[in-house]
């Protein structure tokens, strides 16, 4: 068995060792949020996520159809009493096999922040997860640009105090 991951802080490190790198990033911004999360019940980050889709799906002009919906239909339907972690599960899977297939990089990222959110009724920090993929997807729509990465570290600050 794994070791058990018991806050904000160690999930993000191990998700960045495994899955994200090669980032420019704000280590201050990030940190102040992974530390705000962990002020917040299970059920707000669940309402940051929601946030934070909406925001990923604008920024990469995705359309709310299709696996993406799931992604909201997931979260919300938890939130709801209406859907299982299970389901939750298998809709943030059929999200991560459509980014598997994903050759538009921006695109690619941002159906992996989604397949985060969608994985949040499982575990309370896939938004935080979520939120290093769109600072990834704002490093390839800005490369070099860390006044972008600012803004959306700032924006992600914001969204998470609104819940």
């Amino acid at each position: 068995m794994g070791k058990i991951i018991q806050n904000g802080f160690d999930f993000v490190a191990r998700a960045n060792g495994h899955l994200i790198r090669n980032v420019d990033d704000m280590a201050e911004l990030k940190h102040e949020l992974i530390a705000l999360s962990e002020t917040k019940s299970h059920r707000q980050l669940a309402e940051y996520a929601l946030l934070l889709a909406e925001h990923v799906v604008d920024t990469a002009g995705l359309e709310r159809t299709g696996a993406v919906a799931a992604c909201f239909d997931a979260v919300a339907g938890w939130l709801a009493g209406q859907v299982t972690v299970r389901q939750a599960l298998d809709m943030a899977g059929a999200l991560n096999a459509r980014a598997r297939d994903e050759r538009e990089p921006v695109t690619c990222k941002a159906l992996r922040a989604l397949g985060q959110v969608a994985a949040t009724p499982h575990v309370r920090w896939h938004p935080l997860v979520a939120a290093e993929y769109a600072v990834v997807m704002i490093n390839l729509l800005s490369p070099k640009d860390i006044e972008a990465v600012k803004r959306e570290r700032e924006l992600q600050l914001l969204l998470l105090g609104r819940v």
